[in-house]
């Protein structure tokens, strides 16, 4: 199943690969080849970016964001293989 997908990177916030950016970035992940960015959007609401691109949507917690990364990040792999 696709949540399965190994972490093998996680960065924190201050670390020097973390970008500046307009909202407050909580903690990047490297999950296979992708980098996922989860952001605190404000109180109760989560970014996700896979790959330096945001997905249009913002979720109610950070596991959801980081969920739904996952999940996108399957897709290209899969878009990717044909």
């Amino acid at each position: 199943m696709a949540y399965n997908r190994n972490v093998t990177r996680k960065h924190a916030a201050n670390h020097p690969k973390s970008s500046a950016a307009p909202v407050s970035v909580v903690t990047r992940f490297q999950v296979g080849r992708h980098d996922l960015r989860v952001s605190k959007v404000m109180e109760g609401r989560w970014a996700i970016a896979v790959d330096e691109s945001a997905l249009p949507n913002t979720f109610r917690t950070q596991a959801d964001a980081w969920e739904a990364g996952v999940r996108e990040a399957d897709r290209i792999d899969k878009l990717a293989q044909g």
